[in-house]
């Protein structure tokens, strides 16, 4: 069958920076598809040092049957989650659009799973967590629905939507931080919009906790976005986040840390991220403020 002939019913799409290590393993997942359904896998190249394009490169030549496709698709243009998986949309051919991470590892009925997926869904499967030493962190197991003060949102990891439906909301809104609630934007905006959620418990996948720098750095990018989603989204947080009551916030967190250090010799790791945090809502307050207090989104269209 050539490439012409070849109509995908799913598009799996992965988008990587820096992932040459972890990559693998997903894609080894994605070969072993318990399915007879013909699908795609989109690469998205997110701006990678490490090796990570050559891997895609190498994995898109090798010779297999006529079961699934791979194409990659350079995003380093444009810094960013959003912007990466809005680029592996405009690429993909399939009906459904399922997204999944490069560090992960999906189950042998995922593609399968998600196929069912229609018009108007956005749906989410199991997410089981595990450290990065292969331990399972059974505390961490969730629905790839996820409840809010305001409305459920999927799991970004796992996740499923029509490629039809994706564009009608404008895809993922590349106004937001590189990281971090475009996830629970494109959730909300799509039950806003008229949209439900379903949840597909076959759609599983065995998600890595992220751990040092990588984890404080996204830390920081939530606590930017967390400025942004309350600006937006009011009946989510209705906090005003102005730049003195960020600082004050941040200062008790810091007061906190350091009381621990001095009195139990040791500081515990979760006040550490939400201190991290607490810098990133500073910098929002900063940056979402003025005529910036509510910035346009930046939504995507369908150009074919």
């Amino acid at each position: 069958m050539s490439n012409n002939e070849y109509l995908p019913e799913v598009s799996v799409i992965i988008c990587a920076l820096n992932a040459a290590p972890t990559l693998p393993r997903q894609l080894k997942a994605l070969e072993n598809q318990e399915t007879d359904l013909p699908y795609e896998v989109i690469l998205v190249d997110n701006g990678s040092e490490d090796g990570t394009r050559d891997v895609m490169e190498a994995w898109a030549q090798e010779p297999r049957e006529d079961k699934f496709t791979v194409k990659v698709v350079d995003a380093s243009a444009t810094p960013g989650i959003p912007a990466a998986r809005n680029a592996g949309a405009r690429a993909a051919s399939g009906r459904v659009l399922a997204f999944c991470d490069a560090d992960d590892e999906v189950s042998p009925q995922w593609v399968q799973a998600f196929s069912d997926v229609q018009d108007k869904e956005l749906a989410g499967g199991w997410i089981r967590a595990y450290e990065s030493d292969g331990s399972p962190r059974p505390d961490a197991i969730g629905k790839g629905l996820i409840a809010t003060p305001y409305l459920p949102h999927i799991g970004n990891g796992n996740c499923a939507i029509t490629r039809k439906r994706f564009f009608e909301i404008g895809g993922y809104d590349e106004s937001l931080p590189r990281y971090g609630y475009e996830d629970v934007d494109i959730s909300w905006r799509h039950q806003e919009a008229g949209g439900v959620m379903r949840f597909i418990p076959e759609a599983e996948i065995r998600f890595t906790l992220s751990e040092g720098k990588s984890s404080i750095r996204k830390k920081y990018e939530l606590g930017v976005g967390r400025v942004l989603m309350a600006r937006r989204f009011p009946r989510y947080d209705s906090s005003s986040y102005t730049l003195g009551s960020t600082l004050a916030g941040s200062a008790r967190q810091l007061g906190n840390i350091l009381r621990q250090a001095i009195t139990q010799r040791t500081v515990s790791r979760r006040d550490v991220a939400n201190w991290v945090a607490s810098l990133g809502r500073i910098r929002g307050s900063i940056k979402y403020s003025g005529k910036n207090h509510v910035p346009p989104r930046q939504l995507v269209k369908d150009e074919r």
